[in-house]
């Protein structure tokens, strides 16, 4: 029979710092750890070689820049020598995670607020499975003493044999600045797809921030959770307002010139998604908002 390890849960405490790109994007730096590498600020399974496990995130020369990139890949071994096969997920964070032992800090003192995160991928995948990746930036709340989160972005790739570019826009629930960033990356942690190979390197931020004009505009946006029909309401007229699923994937726009829009969200599926708000002087806002 087989047994899957599974990350546990960590409680991210990061501090400011002033820092714009993201940290060994390039997959360039690696730390030799004795039986094993790991990519420097990265951390995934690969301590479980320790107990008789294969490494999951291999360096490999296979890069589409530069030296070296990330290959990430589910293996199966006996842990243990106990007859029983272990599925290891090809699973890499941001932070530093000892997963034996359970401790450690994910994310990334980071604050800044870049408009989207960029790289290049490519993806062997006999069964259509997908990649994911999954990226966020936070401010710890003393109030609440936990992190809140300031933007999420979320890509899925499919098979390509060869390196492409994947772009993804980061969208964001207020204007603070946050104090660290988080990125989890996913091969497959399915024990029945051990063939999936992932190669991925470049990983970076795009800034856009020239001619950026300051929205001050008042705007309600209910009900909120919304089942049928979301209600937009701003003090400025407002030229166009789109909605974007959690991707970055645009399933409404429309165009005007008027305080109040109406949107039809019966065909949205349940889940998170985003209003876009863009006004005659070039600015914009965005907020969220939940579909039941």
């Amino acid at each position: 029979m087989k047994k899957q390890f599974l990350f546990i849960s960590f409680i991210c405490a990061t501090g400011a710092l002033n820092a714009q790109l993201l940290p060994n994007g390039g997959f360039e730096n690696w730390t030799n750890q004795a039986l094993y590498e790991d990519p420097q600020y990265w951390s995934g399974m690969n301590a479980l070689t320790m107990v008789g496990a294969d490494p999951s995130a291999i360096k490999s020369t296979d890069a589409h820049n530069g030296t070296y990139a990330l290959k990430l890949k589910t293996s199966v071994s006996d842990i243990g020598d106990d007859g029983e096969m272990d599925t290891i997920p090809a699973i890499l964070m941001l932070g530093t995670i000892d997963v034996l032992e359970g401790t450690g800090t994910i994310g990334y003192p980071f604050n800044q607020r870049p408009d989207s995160l960029i790289g290049w991928y490519k993806l062997s995948s006999p069964g259509n499975v997908p990649f994911h990746l999954e990226f966020s930036s936070s401010k710890w709340d003393s109030g609440t003493s936990s992190p809140e989160t300031i933007g999420v972005a979320m890509f899925e790739g499919q098979a390509s044999s060869n390196y492409i570019r994947f772009s993804v826009p980061i969208n964001y629930f207020d204007n603070a600045a946050p104090d660290s960033i988080q990125v989890f990356i996913t091969n497959t942690t399915d024990e029945s797809v051990v063939t999936n190979e992932l190669y991925l390197d470049d990983l970076g931020f795009v800034y856009n921030t020239a001619g950026i004009t300051e929205n001050t505009a008042q705007i309600e946006i209910y009900p909120n959770p919304v089942t049928n029909l979301l209600t937009v309401r701003s003090d400025q007229p407002v030229q166009r307002i789109s909605v974007k699923d959690i991707h970055g994937k645009q399933l409404f726009e429309i165009m005007g010139n008027t305080e109040l829009y109406q949107v039809e969200t019966s065909q949205f599926t349940s889940g998170v998604y985003f209003c876009e708000l863009s006004f005659p002087n070039g600015s914009s806002r965005q907020l969220k908002f939940l579909k039941q």
